[in-house]
């Protein structure tokens, strides 16, 4: 999916000729004039069967070739274009809306519309009455069969995912078993849309460990969290290709005995706070295990907030990351759990604060969000947030929050 974002992009391409229509790109002199929102919500609704972009700001010559720059006024395009998806489409398929300024004017520019290709297709056009689902073919927009139609919804069973099953799945693949004094933490992350070849494109030409240490990295930014905790995604993990993917890991044993999905089961660990387990699919599921969500101290079972708050936010920026590099712009399923935690407190309240909270009462706590990939990557605090909160809020009455730090 090409989403430019300079001037310069779009007007190197025009000179290299390789602009054309094709079933997942479209381009258009200019948005709709009023009265025409229906074109909009056709290009729309015909690009999230499969997935591509629009782009708006591009005409044609006298040889019907995209070669000629148009730039339009940009106030207020974007807005429009929002309100035109959300009013004349059923449901609404997620976009991303990109203005492009002139590098002589920027209140000149391009548009772009990046559309995912949707879990929830068909998306029927409602605008005008005409309650009619569209596709792509090579050349433009089409109408969709019944047959075709039919196969959409089929695919739309096939890729809504059990997100609690998927979390189920997850904390059975622990690479290591539960362990007397400790709560274990599970992260999981999932494309909506299957992408088999997701690790292979977004890595490139990288060696795959190289790769791996530039996602890890970029999560290990302040920004996406900065109170220290141990064990954390710093350097000292071992590399390892497993069957479905690739894995960086500390604190586990030298020889595994079966592979079992994602996880690998491990021969016995005496302390698992020292483990960290995070693996990425070729697929683009992820995974990660810590196993010191909560450790017992002096018969109390602490839970470390920052840790599970700062882990969850660097998994998620990860995972961020990798779709970014991939160019991935759909839905991801994502889903957070801790175990054995019944009776666990609050570290920060009880230990730095000296209060007494009142103890988790229940033997887990899970939480599963459908965020979009786009998130993961410009705000991984804010979706660590929606699966943390709750529980931080849980453990500590609602006085303190692990992401105001």
């Amino acid at each position: 999916m090409w989403i430019p974002t300079l001037e310069q992009e779009i007007l190197s391409v025009i000179d290299a000729g390789d602009l054309i229509e094709t079933a997942t790109f479209d381009a258009k002199a200019s948005l709709p004039a009023k009265g025409k929102s229906k074109d909009l919500a056709i290009d729309v609704a015909a690009m999230a069967t499969d997935g591509g972009s629009l782009l708006y700001g591009l005409g044609e010559d006298e040889n019907d070739r995209l070669t000629v720059p148009q730039p339009f006024e940009l106030a207020g395009a974007r807005e429009r274009v929002d309100q035109i998806v959300r009013t004349s489409i059923s449901e609404p398929p997620t976009i991303e809306v990109h203005t492009i300024p002139t590098d002589e004017d920027s209140s000149l520019g391009y548009l772009v519309i990046a559309v995912p290709p949707s879990p929830r297709a068909p998306h029927m056009v409602t605008v005008g009455k005409d309650n009619r689902y569209y596709g792509r073919s090579a050349t433009g927009n089409k109408l969709l069969t019944e047959g075709e139609v039919a196969r959409l919804y089929e695919r739309r069973q096939r890729w809504e995912v059990d997100r609690a099953a998927m979390l189920d799945e997850a904390i059975e693949s622990a690479p290591i078993p539960a362990h007397e004094g400790f709560a274990y933490l599970h992260l999981v992350a999932r494309p909506v849309v299957p992408d088999e070849d997701m690790f292979d494109r977004a890595r490139g030409d990288q060696h795959p460990t190289q790769f791996m240490d530039g996602l890890i990295s970029s999560a290990l930014s302040a920004e996406v969290y900065s109170t220290p905790y141990s064990p954390d995604l710093q350097a000292g993990y071992n590399h390892e290709r497993r069957a479905d993917g690739w894995a960086a890991s500390r604190g586990l044993a030298d020889g595994w005995v079966a592979s079992r999905g994602l996880g690998i089961e491990w021969e016995e660990i005496e302390d698992p706070s020292l483990v960290l387990d995070l693996e990425v699919g070729l697929d683009g599921r992820g995974r990660l295990f810590c196993g010191r969500a909560a450790e017992e101290y002096r018969d109390r079972l602490l839970v470390i907030d920052v840790l599970v708050a700062g882990l969850t936010a660097r998994f998620l920026a990860v995972m961020g990351e990798l779709y970014s590099a991939g160019g991935y712009l759909g839905l991801v399923d994502v889903g957070m759990a801790v175990t054995d935690l019944r009776g666990g407190i609050s570290y920060v309240l009880s230990r730095r604060l000296g209060v007494d909270p009142t103890p988790f009462n229940k033997d887990s706590y899970r939480r599963t969000e459908r965020l979009s990939a786009p998130m993961l990557s410009s705000d991984p605090r804010g979706a660590a947030r929606k699966l943390v909160l709750p529980l931080s809020r849980a453990i500590t009455r609602e006085s303190y929050d692990p992401f105001s730090e």
